[in-house]
């Protein structure tokens, strides 16, 4: 059950979503989909909350068996690992119509080093040919188009980039909690694909 009986809008992050090591059911699970999180810190399956459907979540941790405990005990002491570069996101005409870019970070796990890399450096991670005992990784959707400020529809809240960027580096500090040290501008990489043709103030009336 959640703590509380009620919770506002501005008290919930829904419609989050992870393609697994980032949180898992209570039995050690990977969890892979939907979820929606609390300012109370919970964490639940599913967009939005379901008193019937939602299950609880909590922080991804990698659970070795005896035998793995052993086999990366001896796997650390001669390792052979590719190389982790600093990579810097560029924008395309297809980002610019997505409205967002999918993002990579890893973060040395006995360094305050967080970089961002590309897909294929996270991949290797993800694949083990960067050692994943070496580095925790998250990645994320970042908006780049689109209203800055939330606004509504009528009754329907329609989040904007500020607030939307901001949901996923509260996602992302889950499995690197200083990450918002590098993602500290939700509006980073923004790009309006919407020009306002200035009035002409030549042909004005007299």
């Amino acid at each position: 059950m959640r703590k509380k009986l009620f919770y506002t809008a501005d008290e919930i992050s829904n419609n989050l979503y992870t393609t697994g090591s980032l949180l898992m059911y209570e039995d050690g699970t990977n969890y892979i989909g939907l979820y929606h999180l609390y300012t109370t810190g919970e964490t639940y399956t599913g967009g939005k909350w379901s008193s019937k459907q939602s299950i609880k979540l909590i922080p991804y941790v990698e659970r070795d068996t005896p035998i793995n405990t052993v086999y990366n005990s001896l796997k650390s002491i001669n390792i052979s690992t590719k190389p982790v570069s600093k990579y810097q996101p560029m924008i395309t005409e297809s980002d610019k119509q997505s409205g967002f870019i999918i993002r990579y970070f890893l973060k040395k796990v006995n360094e305050q080093l967080i970089l961002e890399v590309s897909d294929k450096t996270y991949k290797n991670w993800k694949q083990g040919s960067i050692d994943n005992k070496m580095y925790i990784g998250i990645q994320l959707n970042w908006y780049i188009t689109g209203d800055i400020e939330d606004k509504y529809d009528g009754p329907t809240l329609i989040r904007g980039v500020i607030s939307q960027n901001n949901r996923q580096i509260k996602a992302a500090k889950f499995t690197i909690s200083d990450i918002d040290n590098i993602l500290n501008n939700p509006l980073e990489l923004y790009n309006d694909i919407d020009y306002i043709v200035p009035k002409d103030i030549n042909n004005s009336a007299i």
